[in-house]
């Protein structure tokens, strides 16, 4: 799990900046060239925007402080826009283009399509100036691809590429860079669609390019979907914490077992820890020992016996309290992302 939490929201805001810039110089390359691969990298570029913009907005949701109406925080806030963003990728994104295309190939098939217009001498060619602009978009969203590879590499620490992805605490980062890397991926099928239809004069490369982008943006909001939908209905940390925490608690010495050890992902670098657990009585009986005696020695000299009765009970409880204060503090060493620690006796 991640530490800090927010290492995705400079990804984020790169992102938006960036595709929101290639949007328009795709958007002008398919009003030239009429290209529908190039069409289809226009809907992905402004889907993208759409898309990290509702991220930026579950990053800020979730670092609301709590409330009475919501005492545990906002933390799973990101998960929910997160999930509201992979649905746009899902129909707007794939779904659009992967109709423009079925559309086109359609059209293709019956020979309905206008032939391209031949380029006039001294003219400039559209399609040179399509690929043009998808090669100034690779080298951007490279750039914004890098940005978000670092940021999530930092918060990832020292757990592995695909625990990260599967298991992390944190899809936002995940979420900017597959939608980054799908991204790269896109331009360069629309590259080699355009590039590869201009050299066989049929449209055919086009139309296939831009099947394949609405099928990779689909693969990309189907696993984003997964990711954030388990983590909104409750997911665990991963084991090997969990077994951190649980050894933590039995190797103390006043524990005599651990019961119900449970803990849930409350958001970004956000964890409840709940367990049940049995002391040994007589360790906590000795840590008030001379206190005990005191008692036995007010009770010879004739006090009354339900008084000091209820000092005894007070004392043991607050001798129980000190020590899972004290147990708690313990997890809290080894699970510093452990926010809410609920331990109790049984």
């Amino acid at each position: 799990m991640s530490a800090g939490g927010d290492n995705s929201l400079k990804a984020v805001v790169v992102a938006v900046g960036v595709n929101g810039f290639i949007t328009v110089l795709k958007f002008i390359g398919w009003v030239m060239t009429g290209s529908p691969s190039l069409l289809a990298e226009s809907i992905h570029s402004l889907a993208d925007v759409g898309n990290q913009f509702l991220l930026w907005i579950g990053i800020r949701e979730s670092a609301k402080d709590a409330t009475p109406e919501h005492p545990y925080g906002w933390g799973s806030a990101r998960y929910l826009w997160n999930l509201k963003s992979a649905m746009g990728i899902f129909f707007l994104g794939s779904g659009v283009t992967l109709y423009h295309g079925l559309s086109h190939g359609w059209h293709a098939l019956k020979g309905d399509l206008p032939p391209t217009p031949p380029v006039e001498e001294g003219s400039i060619d559209p399609t040179i100036v399509g690929i043009s602009i998808l090669v100034v978009a690779v080298i951007l969203e490279g750039y914004s691809w890098w940005v978000a590879y670092k940021e999530v590499n930092a918060g990832r620490g020292e757990t592995s590429w695909s625990d990260f992805i599967s298991k992390g605490d944190d899809p936002t980062g995940v979420g900017v860079l597959l939608e980054d890397t799908a991204a790269v991926g896109g331009v360069f099928l629309a590259l080699g669609g355009l590039g590869l239809s201009r050299l066989t004069g049929s449209p055919i490369p086009d139309i296939v390019a831009t099947i394949l982008i609405g099928i990779l943006l689909a693969w990309v909001a189907i696993f984003l979907a997964k990711a954030n939908g388990r983590l909104l209905i409750g997911a665990a940390v991963d084991s090997i914490q969990l077994e951190l925490i649980r050894k933590t608690l039995e190797d103390d010495p006043i524990v005599e077992r651990v019961v119900d050890l449970k803990t849930l992902v409350m958001g970004s670098g956000q964890m409840r820890v709940k367990c049940e657990i049995d002391l040994y009585e007589k360790l906590v009986a000795a840590k008030i020992t001379d206190a005990l005696k005191e008692d036995a020695r007010r009770l010879e000299k004739g006090e009354q016996p339900m008084k000091v009765l209820v000092d005894v009970v007070g004392r043991s409880v607050r001798a129980a309290a000190n020590e899972i204060q004290r147990l708690d503090a313990k997890v809290k060493a080894v699970a510093p992302n452990a926010v809410h620690i609920d331990l109790e006796l049984i």
